[in-house]
């Protein structure tokens, strides 16, 4: 009986997650940008989900790894001019949320960092093959618009990338132990 009740506890955060994540497919379906579904923060919200669903702690910490810094980008975004969608707030609010919940529940595995870093760099790669130039998912066919005068090149810029994103992945896991994690172990 325990495990099926810590089953269906897991269920309801997981498939939240994951519903989350189709809801962001079928809007990017419906404008016919479907790449945008690549994005690391959107995948991120579906790593979520599968963490929560099938009891795998790494799949959720990767996820929570991707989708923080995601907020980020997609504020920037939006400050920027882009189109809100209310699929959008429930991935990176919602996603979030769900993360740190699944951390704190299912527990973040030691040296996710580097793991979730070359996720990333596969996410690149994969985005630059599927995605149009236009749509530049993951910022993986051209420099971030703004940033062309820092980063003369493309492969210069997907250097720095993906150097910093090892980086803000190394610094979040550390923060997230120290002020998260830690806290919920030692709630005295």
């Amino acid at each position: 009986m325990d495990s099926l009740f810590s089953t269906d506890r897991r269920l309801v955060p997981g498939l939240t997650a994951v519903c989350f994540y189709a809801a962001h497919v079928w809007q990017w379906a419906r404008l016919r940008r479907l790449e945008n579904v690549l994005w690391a923060c959107h995948i991120g919200c579906l790593l979520v989900g599968l963490g929560w669903l099938m009891d795998w702690p790494l799949a959720n910490s990767i996820g929570l790894l991707w989708l923080l810094p995601g907020i980020c980008c997609w504020a920037l975004y939006l400050v920027g001019g882009g189109a809100f969608f209310w699929s959008s707030l429930l991935i990176h609010v919602g996603g979030n949320l769900l993360g740190l919940w699944g951390a704190i529940t299912l527990g973040f595995p030691a040296a996710t960092w580097w793991k979730a870093g070359l996720g990333y760099v596969a996410l690149i790669l994969i985005s630059r093959r599927l995605s149009r130039v236009a749509e530049n998912v993951n910022f993986s066919r051209q420099v971030w618009t703004g940033w062309e005068t820092r980063f003369p090149s493309h492969r210069r810029y997907l250097a720095g990338l993906v150097i910093g994103a090892f980086a803000l992945f190394f610094a979040m896991e550390q923060l997230l132990r120290q002020f998260v994690l830690e806290i919920h172990s030692n709630p005295g």
